[in-house]
């Protein structure tokens, strides 16, 4: 798809964000930019303001007072209430507000912008005029950088929750090192090209963008709610703040950026868009956790995938319910216990992912009593077999008592033994489940338990795991 909106202005790898941006203009909802600094936040904005033909106010969140927003208040003649003695740069007969360095703000400031970005309104006054709340801010500094002492924005904090939840469209802008090589050559030699003027007519691009999102609601709302409803709470599984507010977000953001793409294809003559792919865009675009950490690209695609394919099944169908449990050891217990049919590909990534997560003395028990699960399965995939081949190798391996121990592990041992003569005692020491109980524990003997508690743990784990799977 040609670029009708940000390389027409000389910035370069911005191509991918352009629906995102068209989304936010069509909807006339907050928009967030999060990017390095020298990356083009605030021209990118400028211009499209200009280009709109509209009352624009920019203004720098760590130097500004709140009387610089809103002029000084005294009392009019009546001495009844309050006027605001304001100057040309006051909010009040702004149509676009563009609040640079938001994370810079200072507690108290930020809590006075929560009306004007969300409601349009300053002390209980509507902003008639305004139309578009725009903000910028460098990415806050990871913990790693913090301990390290590499952090490079030290001032730029992680943006209040509560704040962040305001802006439907929270969009990461490319930094240099995202370009590819041809981009940044452009880049380079654009700064002598001059002023760029945009190729169409944003306005009326707006208008047309905002025409076909009406069209769509209605159409595309069935087909979006399930996939929400699967969606947050995969997301909540992975520790995303996705808050009620932030749900009905997602599907207006999704409509939203599919409107923008649809017509932006149209103009460029490209490919009818997938609504998949508008939704997986707009995802990537409005979480709020972008605004307190970097967020993991290939992880949310995963769980948009995931969420997208779980909604057009049945309710009734195996998978749409294994995937409702976020508990990845969970899932693939009851898959296993109850001996569900889902497709090979799936069981694969539920027995991956369930063994993957479970505590370290609980993995062996875990790939052990799947394998024995399954291992009459003609379609598993070799890959999955492989896998848990690697991971219970050493049970099928003789094992017993008198592995060497240092003395600090004496208790470990000792405990195992206890554990392998009770289930012996019980079971029959020439039963099935007792010789892979007791090559279980052996097995991980040295230094598989961190103490004589994980000990008892992994026993009774599989203890449970050999009943629940009917082994």
């Amino acid at each position: 798809m040609k670029s009708l909106i940000t390389e027409p202005l000389g910035l370069y790898g911005w191509k991918r964000a352009e629906p995102v941006l068209l989304a936010a203009l069509l909807s006339e909802e907050p928009l967030l930019l999060v990017g390095a600094h020298g990356c083009a936040k605030s021209f990118v904005l400028e211009r499209l303001a200009e280009a709109l033909g509209m009352e624009f106010r920019s203004y720098n969140a760590s130097l500004i007072n709140y009387d610089d927003l809103v002029g000084v208040p005294l009392p009019d003649a009546t001495r009844t209430k309050l006027e605001y003695l304001s100057s040309p740069e006051s909010i009040w007969d702004a149509e676009v507000v563009f609040i640079d360095e938001i994370s810079r703000t200072r507690p108290e400031l930020q809590n006075k912008l929560f009306p004007i970005i969300y409601d349009r309104r300053v002390q209980g006054r509507p902003l008639t005029r305004l139309v578009y709340r725009w903000a910028a801010m460098n990415p806050p500094p990871t913990d790693e950088e913090l301990d390290e002492g590499d952090a490079l924005y030290l001032g730029s904090e992680p943006l209040d929750a509560a704040l962040a939840d305001r802006f439907p469209y929270i969009m990461s802008v490319p930094d240099w090192d995202d370009l590819t090589p041809a981009d940044q050559k452009k880049v380079l030699a654009d700064q002598f090209a001059g002023r760029h003027e945009f190729p169409v007519a944003i306005r009326e691009l707006v208008a047309e963008a905002r025409k076909r999102y009406e069209e769509l609601v209605l159409e595309l709302t069935p087909r979006l709610t399930p996939y929400i409803v699967t969606l947050v709470p995969k997301l909540h599984a992975a520790k995303y703040d996705v808050s009620t507010r932030r749900a009905t977000m997602l599907m207006r953001c999704a409509i939203a950026v599919h409107a923008a793409r649809e017509v932006l294809s149209k103009l460029t003559a490209g490919d009818v868009p997938e609504l998949y792919d508008s939704a997986r865009l707009a995802l990537l675009n409005t979480l709020p956790d972008r605004a307190r950490r970097r967020l993991n690209a290939a992880e949310l695609t995963a769980i948009c995938k995931s969420a997208w394919e779980l909604s057009m099944r049945d309710e009734a169908d195996p998978l749409v319910q294994l995937m409702k449990i976020n508990d990845s050891v969970l899932r693939l217990r009851k898959m296993v216990a109850e001996r569900l049919v889902v497709p090979p590909d799936r069981a694969a990534v539920i027995i991956g992912e369930g063994v993957a997560k479970a505590k370290p003395h609980l993995r062996r028990g875990l790939a052990l009593a799947t394998y024995l699960g399954v291992r009459e399965q003609a379609d598993i995939p070799a890959s999955t077999v492989e896998l848990l081949a690697e991971e219970i190798h050493g049970v099928f391996i003789a094992c017993d008592l008198t592995c060497t121990v240092t003395p600090d592990k004496s208790a470990i041992a000792r405990a195992a033994g206890a554990r392998i003569a009770d289930a012996n005692r019980r079971f029959g020491s020439e039963s099935e489940f007792a010789q892979y109980h007791s090559n279980l524990l052996n097995s991980l003997l040295p230094d598989g338990f961190a103490n004589t508690r994980a000990v008892n743990e992994a026993s009774s784990d599989f203890e449970s795991l050999w009943k629940e799977f009917s082994l």
